[in-house]
């Protein structure tokens, strides 16, 4: 009776330890992962804002963005009128990286600037 209460408070004791390693180390194997969202706005701006656990480098379309120390971002980009490819990319101190592709369409004109010379034509 001794040697089993022995044994099975030895792999209980084990199987706590091998879970809580697990929980602790598992933000190794998972990588980053990012929530954003994109708010438009009746100008050619729209807005990204988001969070990127665990990144430690941030780029959007390619531009690098600045993250706070809990991952949050937010940041301005023009969009044009027609279909836009908005894409994230963040990488962890581990190498792991994560992609996020947004696809907009933006129907109707934008206001259009042309520049001669010196002056600014609307």
């Amino acid at each position: 009776m001794k040697w089993w209460v022995g044994i099975i408070s030895c792999t209980s004791l084990f199987a706590i330890i091998f879970v809580f390693s697990y929980e602790k180390m598992c933000f190794v194997w998972k990588g980053v992962e990012i929530k954003a969202t994109i708010e438009e706005s009746d100008s050619s701006l729209a807005t990204v804002k988001g969070v990127a656990d665990k990144a430690t480098h941030l780029t959007l379309n390619g531009r690098e963005i600045f993250i706070d120390k809990d991952g949050n971002f937010s940041e301005s980009i023009a969009v044009l009128p027609g279909f836009s490819v908005v894409t994230l990319n963040a990488h962890d101190k581990f190498g792991k990286t994560s992609e996020k592709k947004f696809e907009i369409v933006r129907v109707g004109n934008a206001p259009a600037i042309a520049f001669k010379s010196s002056e600014i034509i609307n």
